[in-house]
């Protein structure tokens, strides 16, 4: 039958009435019922039906579970919901996000210790389909960034399948029916659940860890982690240690000098204080506070905002250089951060030789800390580099005998980095993603992992969290991840593995890269799970847009795929596309001129 140009839906579907453009069929509706005969004889046992709906008609709703509610699953729920419209297409039939906590917001509802902060420019900190043309400042606060992502959250209704205080304890693959089988638990007890797609949302710092450090808990003072901030602490008066000088310790020990009556930071090793990346857009200033004309600007001209974040995010692309050893752009970085270093000493040789690395800039995380390093040139702050021995009731023992005695103590020290779940997440075989990755975590483009089927990660291991805006390596993900699910729905695909043999290699190849770059240089690092030798388990292998270049498009070839049906190609359906039944559809769309 042929239709005119102006044939409505209905007119089209009296061709093939088992047609349903708005739904998915069922093996009764869409499916030819009974085996026909080809050529005169009949086909064999393994007959597939034929599915009696236009190409790439899902076959199924696939049920998408993501752990973890921070920014990651903020940006695949946009995705889902917004981008691609997977819901409102039957390629997704609903999509949770389980949460442990009782809100979301990731590490910047976890992390409340003073001065926590984020030293990426607040305008590529953003998302890229949301930006905020209101950001207070240069560098934003961790509060600020907060309540930036519960607005975006709100506008977007990017919660509508979020599950608070439920927390996942067990999740095992069964390769049978091509499912995740859940055990989550909440504070009515465990529940279970299965899902055909499942994300790890929960990040690569979110496991937080006290030192090792024998006498701990004998300690008779306050003493706190820095990832569970005790909101009633008043330092004022106090004499506090700080141990650790990441992150974290180097934005908290600022803010307690001059109202504590002492603080003392106990490092094992120096680390680079480098000015905040992209701080050449504020002329080298460690921040820079926007007036309130220049956020009316951003708000009334939003192109104006557009370029400025787009320089900001070029600018950070293009220092790359900085990272590859033996480079023009590393030895000036780090003659000029030394320099620098030595300067906001006071010019204290002492101390700049205690403080500054030997090793090339970047090779542990690069920090910007102001405030830190003009600390320790006033009389109420001390810098301790002899290891510690022991704590004790009333302070530190460190290893040349010395007690150094306190009222507080803050361990600023850092997170669990071996990238193993505390809980069994089961792969095909029964294997435990702690067994496969109890040497070392080896994934594949740091969001899959062999012999654990439709299972995706957010920052897995050697993620581009070593260069660049982490907001956008995550968007991309969640890109990657949605194409997947549409594929998978699509052409009624079981699961999907990535091949061992694939993971061996990409993982030798991008060792090889590695080795050009500071990110193995000679420092201990979490970049090294907390070592100075061996493989490096958390930076991506080059750049942040060679990792976009990696992931813009899947690679089938790489993965073992199994399929629902005996016959891959059940997805052609009728032979026809779906374009075909839209009245308003361009059919001749292959005629460029």
């Amino acid at each position: 039958m042929n239709f005119g140009p102006d044939a409505s839906k209905e007119d089209m579907l009296q061709e093939d009435p088992t047609i349903q453009l708005n739904g998915i069929a069922d093996e009764a509706n869409g499916s030819t019922p009974n085996p026909p005969e080809r050529y005169g004889q009949p086909l064999p046992k393994e007959w597939i039906p034929l599915y009696r709906k236009p190409m790439r008609t899902p076959t199924r709703r696939l049920r998408v579970v993501c752990i973890g509610g921070g920014i990651s699953a903020m940006n695949l729920a946009y995705k889902i919901y917004h981008e691609h419209l997977l819901i409102d297409k039957d390629v997704v039939s609903d999509f949770n996000i389980f949460e442990a906590h009782e809100e979301m917001g990731g590490t910047w509802l976890v992390n409340k210790y003073p001065g926590v902060a984020c030293d990426v420019p607040a305008h590529i900190y953003t998302f890229p389909f949301e930006p905020n043309p209101d950001w207070s400042a240069y560098y934003a606060s961790g509060e600020e960034i907060w309540h930036y992502f519960k607005r975006t959250v709100h506008k977007y209704q990017l919660a509508r399948g979020l599950k608070l205080g439920h927390r996942v304890q067990k999740a095992e693959f069964d390769e049978e029916s091509g499912k995740w089988k859940l055990e989550v638990k909440n504070k009515d007890g465990v529940i279970h659940d299965e899902c055909d797609v499942l994300v790890s949302a929960v990040g690569f710092l979110s496991h937080w860890r006290w030192p090792d450090i024998d006498g701990l808990h004998s300690f008779k003072g306050r003493l706190m982690h820095s990832a569970v901030w005790e909101k009633d602490f008043d330092w004022k008066g106090q004499r506090v240690a700080v141990i650790g000088n990441g992150s974290s310790g180097i934005q908290i020990l600022p803010k307690m000098v001059g109202s504590a009556k002492h603080v003392t930071n106990f490092i094992r090793r120096p680390t680079y204080i480098t000015p905040g990346l992209g701080s050449g857009i504020i002329d080298g200033k460690e921040q820079y506070i926007y007036s309130e004309e220049e956020k009316r600007n951003f708000r009334e001209h939003p192109e104006q905002l557009k370029e400025y974040r787009k320089k900001i995010q070029a600018g950070s692309n293009r220092a790359f250089d900085m990272f590859c050893k033996n480079s023009h752009a590393q030895d000036v970085a780090r003659q000029s951060t030394a320099d620098q270093m030595r300067e906001k000493l006071g010019g204290d040789e002492e101390l700049a030789k205690k403080l500054t690395p030997e090793y090339e800039v970047g090779c542990r995380r690069a920090t910007p800390g102001p405030g830190y390093l003009e600390a320790f040139t006033r009389d109420d702050c001390s810098l301790v580099t002899e290891s510690i021995k022991a704590i004790e009731k009333t302070g530190i023992r460190t290893a040349d005998g010395k007690l150094h005695e306190f009222d507080a103590i803050v361990c600023a020290t850092g997170f669990n980095v071996s990238h193993r779940p505390p809980w069994p997440l089961i792969g095909r075989g029964g294997l435990t993603l702690s067994d496969a990755w109890a040497e070392e975590p080896y994934s594949y483009l740091s969001l899959c992992a062999s012999r654990f089927p439709n299972f995706f990660m957010f920052s897995g291991p050697n993620a581009p969290v070593g260069h660049g805006s982490l907001m956008a390596g995550l968007g991309w993900s969640a890109e990657y991840m949605t194409s997947w699910i549409r594929k998978m729905a699509e052409e009624d695909i079981k699961f999907i593995d990535v091949k061992p043999e694939v993971l061996d290699e990409f993982n030798a190849y991008a060792d090889e890269i590695m080795q050009t770059l500071v990110w193995s240089g000679g420092c201990q690092s979490w970049y090294k799970n907390n070592r100075t030798d061996g493989k490096v388990t958390a930076v991506w292998a080059g750049s942040v847009l060679g990792y976009w270049a990696m992931i813009n498009q899947i690679r089938p070839e790489d993965f073992e795929i199994r399929y629902r049906t005996k016959n891959r190609f059940r997805f052609m359906g009728n032979g026809r596309t779906q374009m075909e039944y839209d009245p308003n559809a361009d059919l001749a769309f292959y005629l460029k001129k």
